[in-house]
């Protein structure tokens, strides 16, 4: 899925807005129908780390967009007083290569 995700950023006062859009199809295969903030957080972490960026992710939101059959996933990043994010953890879903787990 990660290489079917199509990020937008906008430059704030303090961090960014960014913006995921991944085909409603490629989402449907690792999380079925079932469109929720719970994975839109696991999938936007997933992103960053994947993209080794230290950006916290905050007031992230979901939209699925049926007319384009596109799932849009928005969030606030943050990078203020963070610290280096450890990426040593065991990879999610979206690097799986079973994605029946």
């Amino acid at each position: 899925m990660l290489n079917s995700i199509y990020e937008t950023r906008t430059r704030l006062d303090e961090g960014y807005h960014i913006s995921l859009t991944i085909p409603k199809e490629e989402y449907t295969v690792i999380y079925g129908n079932d469109i929720n903030e719970q994975h839109a957080t696991e999938i936007i972490n997933d992103y960053l780390q994947h993209r080794d960026d230290d950006g916290e992710a905050h007031d992230i939101k979901i939209y699925d967009h049926e007319a384009s059959n596109m799932i849009e996933i928005e969030a606030q990043l943050n990078y203020i007083g963070n610290e280096h994010t450890d990426y040593h953890k065991s990879p999610g879903k979206l690097f799986s290569k079973n994605t029946n787990e």
